[in-house]
């Protein structure tokens, strides 16, 4: 009786101690965009015509996913930043400021009494990122859709969807898609999060003179985003981070000259352009990714506590040789993704 009480008494044991050292989790976790440019001339005054601001809108839709070992989706966060820029038919700047993001405004982004289910943006979207969880990249592209017009091209069609998502959707597949094909392996994630910061600035186009050069003017819009994963401690197992910069321009009779969508800045590469008017030689990925890299195994205090000059320049003495860049943006990106967070289930 004695020998088998000890047998089971050291089976427990064994199994305790196999439970306790179960490795952790494996992840892969990785951010995505998806931008549109628009735009549209402005009007002068004339005989039985107003005068109408011309614009430039910029939409940045942005993602994060943590996938599990079989690809399906456990986490997606989706948000869009849709920043403006407006325009006389003179080539001068009449507005250029940054917007909240659709997440951000809630009820005021003003769907849902437009909306013909009753829902407004943030609901719709909630219930396409609940739709999203469990399912692969491959599943979500299948998902049926019809063109409801110029403006809504992929609606959801299936009955599991048409009552809770009217608008259109390829845009937020389109980012998740980008999403997926970025993941990291991570482990040991306890708490996800995305978030974004922008910035909209315009400079004004200038006519052709004597001794002057015709110039265009511009609308340009920054949204920096930023993806992070902690452990249980709430230490950084890695971050993500990207800026989508897209301009419209136009010229001095209001005209438009050129809009449509750039790769972000990640997706550039060394073709960013950065390198040779670097004071330390590196491209803006290289920077990016060194000052993420060091986010690493510190805590949300921990990076918001990195020492920087009146210019945002880093002053910590890791950091100067690798990130030569002001990263007061980046910075606010990470706060809103530490913010955002959530616990993986």
């Amino acid at each position: 009786m004695k020998k088998l009480l000890v047998l089971l008494v050291v089976g427990l044991l064994a199994v305790t101690s196999l439970t306790g050292c179960a490795a952790p989790k494996t992840y892969k976790f990785g951010t995505g965009s998806y931008t549109t440019v628009s735009a549209k001339p402005a009007v002068a005054a004339s005989t039985g015509v107003d005068a109408a601001d011309g614009q430039v809108q910029v939409t940045t839709v942005y993602a994060a996913v943590l996938l599990d070992d079989a690809g399906k989706i456990v986490y997606v966060d989706i948000d869009a930043a849709q920043n403006k820029g407006t325009f006389d038919a003179t080539g001068a700047v009449v507005k250029a400021e940054a917007a909240p993001t659709k997440q951000e405004k809630g009820n005021d982004y003003g769907m849902k009494g437009a909306s013909a289910i009753g829902k407004e943006w943030f609901e719709q979207i909630e219930a396409l990122k609940a739709y999203f969880v469990g399912k692969t990249i491959e599943e979500i592209k299948a998902i049926e859709v019809y063109e409801k017009d110029a403006s809504h091209k992929a609606v959801p069609a299936g009955e599991d969807l048409k009552t809770s998502v009217s608008i259109s959707i390829e845009g937020y597949v389109a980012a998740v898609e980008k999403a997926v094909a970025n993941a990291v392996e991570v482990k040991g994630v306890a708490k996800v999060g995305v978030g974004s910061v922008a910035s909209v600035s315009g400079k004004a186009a200038v006519a052709a003179a004597e001794g002057v050069d015709a110039a265009a003017g511009q609308i340009q819009t920054n949204v920096t985003f930023t993806g992070v994963a902690f452990d249980k401690d709430g230490k950084v197992l890695v971050a993500l981070l990207d800026v989508a910069q897209n301009k419209g321009t136009f010229d001095a009779t209001g005209a438009i000259v050129k809009a449509e969508a750039a790769p972000t800045k990640q997706e550039k590469g060394a073709d960013y352009g950065m390198k040779g008017a670097s004071a330390i030689g590196k491209e803006w990925n290289e920077q990016a990714n060194a000052l993420t890299a060091y986010f690493v195994g510190k805590t949300a205090d921990e990076v918001a506590a990195i020492a920087v000059d009146a210019e945002g320049v880093v002053t910590v003495e890791d950091l100067k040789t690798s990130v030569s860049v002001g990263i007061d943006e980046y910075l606010a990106s990470f706060a809103k993704a530490v913010a955002n967070a959530v616990e993986v289930k």
